[in-house]
């Protein structure tokens, strides 16, 4: 389970970049329309990164919290 967390977490990561990429090439194409379309896609793809590293890090520090709690038992 952590290494899918881990994946999906670099596929957003990767997806904002690429969409990063598009965005500055509609900008410079001068195609503001598909450039702002493509920058609201930038976001979210951010922002799904941001939240899936987030959930992470929690998942993370829970399952050491169990584990820790384990062998003081």
């Amino acid at each position: 389970m952590k290494r899918y967390l881990r994946i999906t977490e670099y596929v957003w990561l990767t997806l904002a970049f690429v969409c990063v990429a598009v965005t500055t090439y509609y900008f410079i194409k001068g195609d503001n329309d598909n450039g702002t379309f493509a920058m609201v896609v930038t976001l979210f793809a951010g922002i799904m990164y941001s939240l899936r590293r987030r959930f992470n890090r929690h998942v993370e520090r829970a399952a050491k919290k169990q584990q820790e709690l384990e062998k003081k038992q």
